[in-house]
């Protein structure tokens, strides 16, 4: 087995790729195209590893090379000889892991990997950390020592239901009423649309609206930048992604962008106006609504929610799994 690494920045895209991420069954994130835009944009350098098998592409590892000096040193790539830790995360989307394969996860393939980037770095890169490692995941990543830090859980809503009213049917009463009373005066009062992104917003407004929100949640120590136009236009134009709109006349009030896939598509954002500036309260709580009402309709089998909100998602019906960020010496 080989390990070719790459810089989405610089780097040509290699000519299966494209064949290894369908066949993987990846999402539009994982495009080769947005990779580099992301790269661009992030705070660290991004290094892309595709793990071939007698030349055939059969996995892909996305980690970022974060160093003391990597915010001012972002654009010059990284360099043998410096000091930091690979961080294993999927790019843009934390309801992903960073690592795939076509196939049958192999710890093998995860070692090969680990033991090509400690070449790549040399030996002041010490550590790797895997984000997004669910239960029993733990036993594929090399390394004897382990340090496990439990992350915020990741809400799947599974829908057997051929129809909307089958899953209002599940919930609380009061949940219900409620919700089904919002979406009938948002329904009257607002121009409610879900469809294929390019159709319904424009990647300037939705960047407006996707900077203002990620602003909210911000970390104090770690202030991710919002995703950057140039990605933005490539997910909306890829006619991979889903865009469910609010309106009020020309203007839009809230959005949510949705990675498409035959059986679980990932909401992958939200943003929305804030009432003081204009909008409307409660908008985020329908959403779900119109969301499980489009997956319901196109025969999927359920929604990757995302994290954050546990408390509301597990309300609608939604399975909370587990996650963890496992520390592992290099």
């Amino acid at each position: 087995m080989k390990v070719e690494l790459l810089d989405p920045r610089h780097d040509p895209e290699p000519a299966d790729w494209e064949d290894l991420r369908r066949a993987a069954g990846q999402r539009v994130t994982w495009r080769y195209d947005l990779l580099r835009a992301y790269a661009w944009a992030a705070q660290a350098p991004v290094l892309l590893a595709v793990i071939r098998h007698d030349g055939r592409a059969v996995g892909a590892v996305s980690a970022s090379l974060r160093a003391p000096r990597a915010r001012r040193d972002r654009y010059a790539g990284p360099r043998r000889g410096a000091a930091g830790v690979v961080d294993v995360h999927a790019p843009g989307n934390r309801s992903q892991k960073g690592w795939w394969w076509r196939d049958e996860n192999d710890p093998d393939l995860l070692r090969v990997y680990t033991r090509a980037v400690r070449r790549a770095l040399g030996p002041g890169w010490r550590s790797m950390v895997w984000r997004e490692v669910s239960d029993g995941e733990d036993a594929l990543l090399p390394g004897p020592l382990r340090l496990r830090l439990p992350t915020a859980p990741l809400a799947r809503l599974s829908l057997p239901w051929s129809r909307l009213e089958d899953w209002y049917a599940v919930l609380d009463p009061r949940r219900r009423d409620s919700l089904r009373r919002r979406a009938k005066t948002f329904s009257t009062e607002l121009s409610v649309r879900v469809g294929a992104a390019h159709e319904l917003v424009g990647p300037d407004e939705a960047a407006r609206l996707r900077a203002e929100n990620d602003l909210k949640h911000r970390s104090r120590w770690s202030p991710a930048p919002p995703l950057p136009l140039p990605y933005l236009e490539a997910l909306i134009g890829s006619g991979e992604s889903i865009a469910l709109t609010y309106r009020q006349g020309e203007r839009l009030l809230g959005l949510s962008l949705i990675l498409d896939h035959p059986a679980w598509p990932i909401c992958l954002s939200w943003g929305a106006v804030p009432p003081e500036h204009g909008g409307r309260k409660h908008l985020y709580f329908d959403g779900y609504i119109r969301m499980i009402e489009w997956a319901i309709g196109a025969g999927r089998r359920g929604l990757v929610l995302g994290k954050g909100q546990s408390s509301v998602k597990k309300d609608l019906g939604a399975d909370l799994l587990p996650s963890s960020a496992m520390a592992v010496p290099l």
